[in-house]
């Protein structure tokens, strides 16, 4: 009769002692608290754990989603995002334009030319407030926009086709504007002459690209001799969201824009000259000569003419601080680090305290950091990041540390797990606030951390042959 070894170490005997199920009990206590198998099974957990938190990454999606839909409803009731072209001044004028077909004359056809302003000057004030959809909130504007620009008879020459005369009689005023829902007042004058007959549109030879606005300009018909000059001074008070733009047209443009909103974001093709920001709001200029910007003095008009333009427009959005979602996206694409970092604080206890953990208890560990995320991503909605983040973290910290130092009795052990998780908490919360340098900073202090485990771990029974303390925790295991 052969003999095996029971689970508490004393020898047994049986007919059946042999078999292979006897001999995987006999191999089961050393396999169970092998610290090396462990450590693997640990690193499937993460993997596992990596499912609820890609769930939890599409519902931040989801609810940015939610928040983008709010505030463009917001934006279409009261004014969207408004982008400024012109004013231009449209002449049509014959040109020669060749035959369709091979050996076929040219002919002359009337097309409209488009003609940038000589000088362009926008002085602006934007007066902000915030709108609310559900929860959600969206920075809205009320600009009063005081434009002037000049124009002087251009030399048709530069034209793709040879051209013939114009038609200054038919001239108009052109200017293109985001979102007309948002003009509030509009009042135009062209040399001095106030000019009612507004329309909205631009005219079919633009298409549907882009919105805006037409008026004579009441030129005679001998405005291109004798160097004369149109002078347009335009005062457009303009309702928006988020975001205003302006594009360069001016042979030399200018534009000065304060507002009251404390936190702007100069976007698009040019930044500011000068820009002054304090708490009570900003003010910013820009100048944009000639060859900086790709708008021709002189072409056709065309469907694709102003979205062209919006290309080298610029401004300033109306940057919302609390916009969390992108640091929350940020803390859950840490999640499985976290997770890594939050499983070594425990197992690292686990090894010095020389008692055992179940893995049950590492899973509902990772769960409860799982929870942290979606409680963090609820409250900010309402308290914003920096609170929410203090809560979330609060209270699943205290719990998961609790509950760890509950399975390792002893003050050092309370101590420990607390102070861990603690850190843990709060690098994070470090590394989500430094943006660019959180690579940096991160892959430091995971290099810092593996090398004194590495070191301080290096005599440990990775393989669980030695047996484990008697009595405390250890007789928990499993």
């Amino acid at each position: 009769m052969a003999e095996t070894e029971s689970y508490d170490g004393t020898v047994q005997g049986g007919a059946d002692a042999a078999s292979p199920i006897s001999q995987a009990a006999s191999m089961a206590p050393f396999f169970m608290r092998s610290l090396g198998v462990k450590f693997f099974v640990l690193g499937v957990l993460v993997v596992m754990l990596s499912v609820p938190l890609f769930a939890v990454w599409l519902l931040v999606q989801d609810r940015e989603a939610n928040f983008r839909r709010a505030t463009a409803e917001i934006g279409r009731q009261w004014g969207g995002a408004q982008t400024l072209a012109g004013p231009f001044l449209e002449v049509p004028v014959t040109v020669l334009q060749p035959g369709g077909k091979e050996g076929e004359a040219p002919r002359e056809v009337t097309r409209k030319v488009l003609i940038a302003p000589n000088r362009l000057s926008v002085d602006g004030k934007a007066a902000t407030d915030t709108r609310k959809r559900g929860i959600h909130e969206a920075v809205v504007y009320q600009a009063d926009l005081a434009m002037s620009a000049t124009f002087t008879a251009p030399d048709f020459e530069t034209l793709p086709y040879p051209a013939g005369g114009a038609d200054w009689s038919r001239a108009r005023i052109v200017a293109g504007i985001s979102d007309l829902k948002g003009i509030e007042t509009l009042s135009l004058r062209a040399n001095g002459r106030e000019i009612e007959a507004i329309e909205p549109g631009l005219g079919a030879v633009y298409g549907d690209s882009h919105s805006g606005l037409s008026a004579p300009a009441g030129l005679d018909a001998d405005f291109g001799a004798g160097g004369r000059t149109l002078a347009v001074d335009m005062a457009l008070g303009l309702k928006g969201s988020q975001e205003i733009r302006f594009v360069p047209a001016g042979d030399r443009t200018t534009v000065t824009l304060a507002s009251s909103w404390p936190h702007p974001s100069f976007s698009g093709a040019f930044l500011p000259q000068s820009r002054s920001v304090a708490e009570d709001g900003f003010k910013a200029s820009w100048s944009v000569p000639k060859l900086a910007r790709e708008i021709p003095h002189l072409e056709l008009a065309g469907a694709q003419v102003f979205s062209r333009q919006t290309e080298s427009a610029f401004g300033v959005r109306f940057y919302q601080p609390v916009d969390f979602y992108k640091q929350v996206d940020r803390a859950v694409k840490y999640g499985v680090l976290f997770v890594s970092m939050a499983f070594l604080v425990i197992f690292v206890i686990e090894i010095v305290a020389k008692g055992r953990m179940h893995l049950v208890h590492y899973a509902m560990t990772g769960m409860m950091i799982v929870v942290f995320y979606t409680l963090l991503l609820g409250l900010a909605e309402f308290v914003g990041f920096t609170i929410a983040y203090a809560v979330a973290a609060g209270a699943t910290g205290a719990v998961i540390a609790g509950f760890v130092a509950s399975l390792f009795p002893g003050r050092v052990w309370t101590l420990a797990a607390f102070g861990g998780f603690s850190a843990l908490y709060g690098f994070l919360y470090v590394v989500l606030q430094l943006a660019e340098a959180a690579l940096l900073v991160g892959s430091v202090t995971g290099f810092v951390i593996l090398t004194v485990l590495m070191f301080a771990t290096r005599n440990t029974d990775w393989s669980g042959h030695k047996p484990l303390a008697a009595g405390g925790v250890a007789s928990r295991a499993h």
